[in-house]
């Protein structure tokens, strides 16, 4: 009785979910113009400052590049799967392109996260891959 009512469940369970994924999006016909704060936004996005590490996944040496501006405190900090700052690596604060390595083969193969430090906040993070 109890394997005959998790079958029925389960499939009561899969059809309802087949049925959601069967119903049509219906496009919203409300499209808003830009605005000057949508375009605000994105000039500001244009201005962020972005990080990059590549080779993803690696092995041992990564080079970092980051775009920047001048008169920032920038840092990558890496964490390891469970939060932990294994690294942090201070960013020369030079305008424009910048690109740095940075030899991680100490560290044990693993999934690992970098961040983008401005003036200590958190700008952004990213996965990384190591093969070690």
């Amino acid at each position: 009785m109890y394997t005959f009512t998790r079958i029925i469940l389960v499939g009561l369970l899969m059809s309802v979910r087949l049925s959601l994924l069967a119903m049509p999006v219906t496009a919203q016909s409300s499209v808003k113009p830009p605005t000057a704060t949508t375009s605000a936004s994105e000039s500001a996005r244009s201005l962020a400052p972005t990080l990059s590490l590549y080779p993803n996944p690696a092995r041992g040496m990564v080079m970092v590049s980051i775009t920047q501006k001048a008169g920032q405190e920038y840092k990558l900090r890496l964490s390891n799967i469970l939060g932990r700052e294994v690294r942090t690596v201070a960013l020369q604060p030079a305008p424009g392109e910048v690109s740095m390595p940075v030899n991680l083969s100490d560290l044990p193969a693993g999934m690992y996260f970098y961040s983008l430090l401005m003036n200590e906040k958190v700008v952004s993070t990213k996965r990384l891959v190591l093969q070690n």
